[in-house]
């Protein structure tokens, strides 16, 4: 999954630069030798330097903005952060946490001046909150190192001063963001995961291997196979996202071109797989089966196995009894091992248990071919299970028109600025005004 939605200091103000521990120590104790703006003691900069000092922030940097409000940048356990403050900092706080970095991609520092939320963090600064991201300390399937960063964020800006804050966040970020919300019960007055794995990332490598599995036994002996069918869980340097595109747009071309063979191909895989929410099309095939060449790897790395068996599933919606029993006679088989670990890891990195004190917006496309929108019904049920459905509220935007065999569109995390921040403010509004958000809305942005 490539990191959905997702920083320079301005040359404006007197930066802090990299400031010693000692110098820190001058600067709450009201010394003005570390260049910094002087601020007086109990402002917001003495605040966050105090903060600084008590969380062990290395390279802090402090930078006024022409604005009036603060850049502050700085690294946790050597994990890169950045917060803007507003001069009519309202004293509560806005986290945005990231999605899936691609293993081998760098992972992007965070940046003040640079938003990575669909306009979020802009709006909430704009309103008077702090607004602030960290990076994680690995790229790829990080839940659990999210979780860690997004955590040590939320203490600075708590030991600064910041009496309530909401955690939201993108794609790996909405499970992150359901993890903080459930781990951290205090921590958070409002969460907003979106086009979040908000079911647990079991459902969502279910949802991944499913898909290949049923691929390859769709398409094993014809011209659409991939390198390594009937292996979906050991990675093969034969398959590559070029090797998956050629594959996939030869089987839509072929469909498109009135061959019966290919269009029961697809019909089946779709039927199968039961994912109507990312409608039949070129993107919305290569999308789930090309997480097998750069996610694979990494996630059998972090979790020490697959996390999933579909030993005893029986798969249907072949269009047949019979297609049905051939399918579960003849489909690759995933296991758990004996001494496998990695059902325990994504029960911890993060599967929910529903239960959360936080007001929880969720909102998803209804086409998303990488984090189906029906992880969102599936989480619905595990809130629901423990009782705690006044809490959450879900909310859908629509797909964008597609062409079935174009490689663009349905894209995954697909959404408007009007979207994302009328979902924020919809949110502020329960949080801070006791008026819920409308449970199952359409805001999609149609002009």
């Amino acid at each position: 999954m490539n990191r959905a939605g997702l920083g320079k200091l301005g040359s404006k103000g007197k930066a802090a630069g990299l400031i010693s521990a000692a110098v820190l120590l001058s600067a709450v104790l009201g010394a003005c030798g570390n260049g910094s703006t002087g601020a007086p003691q109990g402002s917001a900069e003495q605040r966050i330097r105090s903060a600084a000092i008590q969380m062990s922030v290395t390279d802090l940097s402090v930078v006024a903005r022409t604005d009036g409000g603060l850049n502050v940048t700085g690294k946790m356990s050597s994990v890169p952060f950045a917060v803007r403050v507003p001069a009519n900092w309202n004293g509560s706080s806005v986290l945005e946490a990231h999605g899936y970095v691609t293993p081998g991609n760098p992972e992007t520092v965070p940046d003040p001046d640079k938003d990575p939320s669909f306009g979020l963090l802009t709006t909430a600064y704009a309103q008077g909150y702090a607004a602030a991201n960290t990076a994680y300390a690995k790229t790829g399937y990080a839940v659990k190192e999210g979780v860690a960063a997004n955590k040590a964020l939320h203490d600075l800006l708590a030991k600064a001063g910041s009496k309530a804050q909401y955690i939201t966040g993108i794609s790996m970020g909405g499970n992150i963001t359901v993890a903080l919300a459930e781990k951290y019960p205090n921590d958070y007055v409002g969460a907003m995961p979106y086009c979040g794995v908000v079911s647990g990332w079991r459902a969502e490598e279910r949802f991944l291997l499913d898909f290949r599995v049923v691929y390859d036994y769709y398409t094993r002996g014809t011209p659409y196979a991939l390198p390594g069918n009937g292996d979906a869980v050991t990675p093969n340097a034969a398959l590559t996202i070029p090797v998956i595109q050629n594959a996939v747009v030869k089987l839509f071309t072929a469909a498109g071109g009135g061959d019966r063979a290919a269009q029961a191909i697809i019909g089946q895989i779709v039927g199968v797989t039961k994912t109507p929410d990312a409608p039949v099309s070129v993107v919305g095939f290569i999308t789930p089966l090309a997480s097998t060449v750069y996610g694979l790897p990494d996630y059998l790395a972090t979790t020490g196995g697959t996390g999933y068996s579909n030993a005893g599933k029986v798969y249907s919606g072949s269009g047949s009894v019979t297609g049905d029993a051939a399918l579960n006679a003849g489909v690759q088989r995933i296991a758990l091992g004996a001494n496998d670990t990695s059902s325990a890891y994504l029960d911890a990195n993060y599967t929910p248990t529903g239960k959360f004190t936080a007001k929880m917006l969720s909102f998803h496309n209804t086409s998303d071919p990488l984090v189906p929108y029906s992880l969102e019904p599936e989480f619905k049920a595990i809130v629901a299970a423990a009782g705690n459905s006044a809490n959450l509220v879900q909310q859908v935007v629509q797909p964008k028109a597609i062409d079935a065999t174009a490689t663009t569109g349905p894209a995954h995390c697909y959404f408007s600025t009007k979207e994302v921040v009328g979902a924020w403010n919809d949110l502020r509004g329960w949080v801070e005004n006791g008026v819920k958000p409308v449970d199952g809305k359409d805001i999609t942005n149609k002009s």
